[in-house]
């Protein structure tokens, strides 16, 4: 518990970092009184021009302010659909791989009864240190977010439903007989 709170603070000043600086000056900027009065003029120079490449508008503030809005509206997203992911394989919104997943559970379970966890983590530590060594070219997956992303998401489920036919019963439409 003690990890996941040191790294949830670092989450949260990265945040506040990546958000704020572009609006912050550093300290280097800051303008003090030199003691030395004749490197003035060029100081002043580099500093002018500095400010000038530096200032930005107020439009290119908005404009990063939306980028910024943007990607932490995408990423929501993302996080709400693996969400609703979940929540359908649990309702049997596909029923084979909610079944595949109840299978899986079952044989982990079995498996985590019948050998000690400390074979367990051995071999999988074996297997992951000596994974570049046995296959060098392979490309990295996540099996859980590749089941996940087969089961629909709410608003898949809403693109994908059937239409029901014009003229059936239940549209209050009446079909002329002949």
């Amino acid at each position: 518990m003690v990890p996941m709170a040191i790294l949830l603070i670092f989450f949260w000043k990265y945040l506040i970092n990546s958000i704020i600086a572009p609006f912050t000056k550093n300290v280097e900027e800051d303008e003090y009184a030199d003691s030395e009065d004749d490197d003035d003029d060029d100081d002043k120079d580099s500093k002018s021009k500095k400010n000038k490449e530096e200032k930005k508008s107020f439009r290119e503030k908005l404009n990063i302010i939306e980028k910024v809005c943007q990607t932490i509206q995408n990423t929501l997203d993302d996080i709400a659909c693996l969400g609703e992911r979940v929540k359908n394989t649990f309702n049997f919104t596909v029923p084979w791989l909610s079944f595949l997943l109840i299978f899986i559970l079952c044989i982990v379970t079995m498996v985590l009864y019948l050998i000690p966890l400390r074979y367990l983590l051995m071999a999988w530590g074996i297997n992951k240190f000596t994974k570049k060594l046995r296959a060098p070219h392979a490309i990295n997956n996540n099996e859980l977010l590749d089941f996940l992303s087969r089961v629909p998401s709410d608003d898949e489920l809403l693109q994908y439903r059937e239409l029901r036919p014009e003229g059936l019963k239940g549209d209050g439409v009446k079909l002329k007989k002949k």
